[in-house]
């Protein structure tokens, strides 16, 4: 286990340009483009998958590389909070799926058993992004989004190489019924995928004790964790943090091993 302290680096994350939509691997409604609904210029395919329990997501892929990336989003939030830095993971060559988990977005709202199983949407885009040709896919995700992938990436074994959390707390409430995944805490000893942590020194959602606790007793025998200055939480590091650089470039060196 690696425990790293950044200081403090500046770098300008900048907007593409251009929009298109095509479908993903399942059909559904006309969904508008990624500048469209987020009010950015960017290129991207927008569409519709399935997630493993056959419950119909919504999502945005760009890049080409070998190597994917899911990005899994904040609560209350989409997926268009994390257009800013798709655009940085696609231009240094990683394939990227953008994407909203059940109840967010335009995805689906199943009820009963169905509700909280958020690593089945996880599970989905894994498969979408290798369907686009990935050959190693990432879970990342941030706040919310990082539980979800803490959880599934506990659960998908070989399929994912690894899972990166930004912020992910150690569990949440049960909101979305009994059987909500979102129990990191519980989830992390039987991962087994390389584990990166990111988090702020002040975050009052993920408390350094927290942080620690999880790389303590996650089950992967590579795992980091990286603290930067401030309060910042989930994606607002990589876009108002001024430590935003160095908490990007702890990202792509995580992935790069394994492109």
């Amino acid at each position: 286990m690696r425990i790293v302290t950044v200081g403090v680096l500046f770098v300008a994350i900048a907007t593409g340009c251009g929009g298109e939509s095509r479908p993903l691997n399942a059909s559904g409604g006309k969904l508008p483009t990624l500048s469209e609904r987020c009010g950015s210029r960017i290129d991207a395919k927008v569409g519709w998958f399935r997630a493993s329990d056959g419950v119909l997501l919504d999502g945005a892929s760009l890049g080409s590389g070998k190597t994917g990336v899911v990005l899994a989003h904040e609560s209350p939030a989409d997926l268009c909070g994390w257009v800013p830095y798709a655009r940085v993971l696609s231009r240094a060559g990683f394939r990227v799926l953008l994407i909203d988990h059940r109840h967010f977005g335009r995805s689906q709202s199943p009820t009963g058993a169905r509700s909280g199983h958020f690593s089945n949407d996880l599970e989905g885009a894994v498969k979408e992004l290798k369907r686009e040709g990935a050959k190693k896919v990432f879970l990342m995700g941030a706040s919310f989004g990082g539980i979800t992938c803490m959880v599934a990436g506990s659960r998908l074994g070989s399929r994912i190489a690894g899972v990166i959390s930004v912020s992910g707390e150690a569990r949440l409430g049960n909101r979305y019924g009994p059987d909500a995944e979102l129990d990191a805490m519980a989830a992390v000893p039987k991962l087994r995928a390389p584990l990166l942590i990111l988090g702020s020194r002040q975050d009052g959602y993920l408390p350094v004790a927290d942080a620690r606790a999880l790389i303590r007793r996650a089950g992967s025998s590579h795992k980091q964790l990286a603290l930067f200055p401030g309060s910042y939480h989930g994606w607002d590091l990589f876009s108002l943090s001024s430590s935003r650089a160095s908490a990007s470039r702890a990202v792509i060196a995580f992935l790069r091993p394994f492109e």
